[in-house]
């Protein structure tokens, strides 16, 4: 026990000792005022910001809460294959927060103070017909700007894209109607009241106009809706942009080729009949078309509705050729077979007259009639007198020239129906054509 209290005692005198010992250390006394310098901003934002509810609108629940919307375009974008048409743009907010007022006398002169955006109440707005999500999409972390009177001010970038109806019966030169409809998701019209800044049209100072498109029309208009369920009515804002197709390539790259493809048909008929370049003419257009047909597959998405016009004078095209290419093997056959009779009289009368001259017959019908002339020459060259030594000689040699005559006479009997055929489709080819253009062209 002794022991114990002797242990004691040394240890309490130790403690003693060392207290009075400088070790080096020193201690500092914790106080509530921070080790920097704090500013008016920081007082201004404490006094703010320390029981805010960003949770709760700034107004009384029977206070409605105006918020303005504006918008300036910068670009435009639209894929047909989605129906979707995007809009990059500066987005505008403005509203009034009875929360964020004060006097700047008492803070330096402040007369705005730049928040975050998670610090601070915002109203929903959303797109409602949105092609992917439904919130604002803006992509940087823009501030908002809180004035002393109250007003909060947001201008952050932002894309819409939406769901939109494209009809393209007439591309590449068509012209497309989208809308975009901005509402607040869960406050009624007594609660939030959109409305845009001013009465102006979109602004469209911004704009990179080097698109495929070109913004013909921007207008804006607020509706309220009723709806059955309520007693309330929903206001929402719609965005109206009217676009055209820049088309210059487009009738370089689709639309002059379709006057070689009308003219390669066309001329295939003013080619002899028994010329074999009109089955590679007819070929090398049929390939032509199915080339740009591949070509709008590509191009276009595979709609049920609004079938391009372009398309279908394509395809229309293709069914033109090919029954073009079948005439021509008919021709063909027709002016390549020997024939043995001669070309009813009923049919070679008209084409050897006024109508075939109409037709263009002309070197068919000389060629015809100097086969004629040679043929009477050439019997009476070879007449011959009963008494005559060698009468069974020229007889022979008589009916063999003749025979001869007689065959390509009524060969070219053939070549000039052949050729009547030729003129025939070649008016008939132009009529179809012309109308197949006015039919697609309106």
């Amino acid at each position: 026990m002794l022991e114990l209290s002797r242990c004691i005692l040394v240890t309490i005198s130790a403690c003693i000792y060392l207290s009075g010992v400088d070790t080096g250390f020193t201690t500092t006394k914790i106080s509530p005022r921070p080790i920097w310098n704090s500013t008016d901003t920081d007082k201004l934002r404490k006094d703010l910001l320390l029981n805010y509810d960003k949770f709760a609108r700034p107004a009384q629940h029977f206070n409605a809460t105006a918020v303005r919307f504006g918008l300036a375009v910068l670009h435009v974008d639209v894929n047909e294959f989605k129906s979707t048409f995007t809009v990059y743009s500066i987005l505008r907010l403005a509203w009034t927060d009875e929360k964020l007022k004060w006097n700047s006398s008492e803070y330096g002169g402040i007369k705005q103070l730049h928040l975050a955006e998670h610090e601070i109440w915002q109203p929903d707005i959303s797109l409602f017909n949105s092609a992917s999500t439904i919130s604002v999409n803006h992509y940087t972390n823009t501030h908002f700007v809180a004035y002393s009177y109250g007003e909060v001010s947001w201008s952050p970038p932002a894309q819409f894209t939406v769901l939109c109806n494209f009809d393209l019966r007439y591309w590449p030169f068509d012209t497309q109607q989208c809308h975009l409809h901005f509402l607040s998701w869960t406050y009624s019209g007594d609660q939030i009241d959109i409305d845009f800044i001013d009465s102006k049209p979109i602004s469209l100072d911004l704009l990179i106009n080097h698109t495929e498109w070109t913004i013909v029309e921007a207008t804006q208009k607020k509706i309220s809706k009723d709806y059955p369920c309520c007693d309330i009515a929903y206001p929402y804002l719609v965005v109206n942009f009217t676009i055209a197709r820049s088309s210059p390539s487009y009738k370089a790259i689709i639309v002059t080729p379709t006057f070689v493809i009308i003219a390669l048909t066309l001329v295939n008929f003013w080619l002899p009949p028994q010329a074999g370049e009109k089955i590679i003419i007819n070929g090398s257009t049929a390939l032509m078309i199915c080339l740009f047909m591949l070509y709008f597959t590509q191009k276009l998405p595979a709609m049920g509705t609004h079938t391009p016009l372009i398309v279908m004078f394509y395809s229309s095209c293709l069914y033109i050729v090919t029954f073009s290419m079948i005439g021509s093997v008919i021709v063909m056959t027709i002016s390549r077979t020997k024939h043995s009779k001669s070309l009813p009289w009923i049919i070679k009368q008209p084409l050897t007259g006024t109508f075939g001259k109409l037709l263009g017959l002309g070197p068919y019908i000389k060629q015809l009639t100097v086969t004629h002339r040679v043929t009477a020459e050439e019997m009476r060259d070879h007449q011959v007198s009963d008494f005559d030594d060698a009468t069974s000689i020229d007889e022979r040699h008589i009916m063999g020239s003749s025979s001869r005559m007689s065959k390509s006479s009524t060969q070219d009997d053939w070549i000039l129906l052949a050729a009547a055929i030729d003129r025939i489709s070649f008016v008939f080819y132009c009529i179809l054509f012309g109308i197949l253009s006015i039919v697609y062209a309106v």
